[in-house]
């Protein structure tokens, strides 16, 4: 199968599951894709960050394995996002003084964000910059170039991790041989494909509930202004269900079939009881006042943050809810009796139009978001044709026994009849043979003595 489209390969390493994507862009602005694949991820990667490298290894050579298969052509290299617990957001600070007024060149902004790059904080690397705004005199804005001040004051977002994080990623994908053909803040990518322009020009904050994180980004004037990830996910309200002793994945189930972020009802609306397993009992009021509980505590450390961002009365397009972990009922209730935004949307697929090989790969529950955004994020080919080896098969060589050859032996015919003679000879010895030799001697003798 020959290469006919540039094929973009996505990796997402996600809390409960590490996730492949493979599709092309089409001319009309379209996305082709191609073949997802996914693998549990719970045993290997905890809150978004790979802990265990040879498992995590194994799941990726799982999914490329599979990938391949598919599509019938080697891998080559892969897009890969970054997020989890340690992602976060750095508001620095660079300034310029000068003796005169001084106009405003494109060689002195660039330096004032390689001297923000150069920032350094202890056990953390900076993976993206987000240029905020100039103060230039008495004067705010984004474009200083050509303003005439005797000052300058660059404000930058710097997005920071841990630096175990990129490294761990980085050896899990060598180790599978491929190579990095790009990374990608996961958070900001996915903003990049399910925001609109116009919410991120009047301000609205994107909030992605995750399996083990819940991730906030605040968007005002088209620019990323706040950047949190908060350490509780979905799972958390599935591990406060198994505490009543039910088994996760029965936990897990009943969570979503009787859970609620937000309820109204009184006890007695409630007041059915739950066959779990075993034969036991427990009652709705119970399982679903722990959800409740649990989803309260996330969405107020969602408002802590969007709070912390500073742009908390000015985010005219209010909130917009991603993730796997948005499915739970009457969240968009939650989170405007917790958040109080003037709009509520859900996004449950990127907005793009999808073509899809496989249909029942692209579900719509929100969980493959980030994934189809680092897809769309990537820009060059991942994969070439499979090399067919062939084996040479050895010919057979037929080995020529030599036949050994006697010497002819060349006998004189003059020898041969005297062989023949002296072997004859023996045989007329006696008989005819006798009596002429005997004549011969009398006739010998006669003649002599005549």
């Amino acid at each position: 199968m020959a290469v006919e489209k540039e094929i973009i390969v996505a990796v997402e390493f996600g809390s409960s599951k590490i996730r492949g994507v493979a599709g092309c862009k089409n001319i009309d602005g379209s996305v082709q894709v191609l073949d997802i694949e996914q693998v549990d991820a719970r045993h290997c990667i905890r809150k978004g960050v790979v802990y265990n490298i040879d498992k995590t290894v194994m799941c990726l050579k799982h999914i490329v394995d599979k990938m391949e298969n598919a599509l019938d052509m080697r891998v080559r290299k892969v897009f890969v996002g970054i997020g989890g617990q340690s992602l976060r957001a750095k508001k620095n600070t660079v300034s310029r003084q000068f003796a005169t007024k001084t106009v405003v060149s494109q060689e002195l902004v660039d330096s004032l964000l390689k001297t923000n790059r150069n920032t350094v904080y202890a056990g953390y690397e900076i993976l993206e910059v987000v240029p905020q705004e100039y103060h230039v005199g008495l004067d705010t804005t984004v474009d200083p170039v050509g303003v005439l001040s005797s000052q300058i004051d660059g404000t930058y977002l710097n997005i920071i991790a841990k630096t175990e994080i990129k490294e761990y990623i980085l050896k899990c994908v060598e180790a599978v041989g491929l190579d990095v053909a790009g990374m990608f803040v996961a958070p900001m990518a996915l903003a990049g494909c399910v925001l609109t322009d116009t919410e991120k020009r009047s301000g609205c904050a994107l909030v992605d509930f995750g399996y083990g994180t819940t991730t906030v980004a605040v968007y005002k004037g088209n620019l990323l202004r706040h950047l949190a990830v908060i350490p509780l996910g979905g799972n958390n309200i599935t591990q406060d269900l198994c505490s009543l002793q039910i088994d996760e994945d029965e936990a897990e189930g009943l969570k979503m079939k009787y859970g609620s972020a937000y309820s109204d009802l009184s006890s007695e609306e409630l007041a059915k009881n739950l066959l779990v397993n075993n034969g036991r009992t427990i009652e709705e009021r119970l399982l679903v006042d722990i959800v409740e509980a649990r989803e309260e505590e996330i969405l107020s450390n969602v408002a802590a943050q969007i709070r912390n961002s500073g742009y908390q009365d000015k985010l005219l397009a209010g909130i917009v809810i991603s993730g796997a972990a948005s499915n739970v009922k009457n969240l968009d209730k939650a989170a405007s009796v917790r958040l109080h935004p003037d709009k509520t949307r859900f996004a449950r697929i990127v907005p793009f139009a999808l073509q899809a090989v496989h249909a029942e790969q692209v579900v719509k529950d929100g969980s493959l978001n980030t994934l189809l955004a680092l897809m769309n994020e990537g820009n060059q080919n991942c994969v070439e044709p499979k090399v067919v080896v062939k084996e040479e098969v050895p010919e057979e060589v037929v080995e020529e026994k030599e036949i050994p050859q006697t010497a002819p032996s060349f006998v004189p015919v003059e020898e041969t009849h005297k062989e023949v003679y002296e072997r004859e000879e023996p045989k007329n010895k006696g008989g005819i043979w006798k009596k002429f030799k005997e004549k011969l001697v009398d006739l010998t003798k006669t003649v002599t003595e005549e």
